[in-house]
């Protein structure tokens, strides 16, 4: 579909309309790449922003 005539409000509502199982589905697949994508200086480096030790 194309989207581009929807204002940031309209695309705020159709985000909203996502159940939460599938928010927080799309986010475990999208960290568990962002791991697997990720250097291991990388990972240091997002532990540190993060403040994990």
């Amino acid at each position: 579909m194309i989207f581009k005539w929807e204002t940031e409000e309209e695309k705020l509502k159709r985000f909203m309309k996502i159940s939460p199982k599938k928010k927080m589905e799309w986010l475990h697949q999208m960290h568990q790449f962002i791991v697997k994508a990720s250097t291991k200086e990388d990972r240091l480096i997002r532990w540190k922003l993060r403040g994990i030790k």
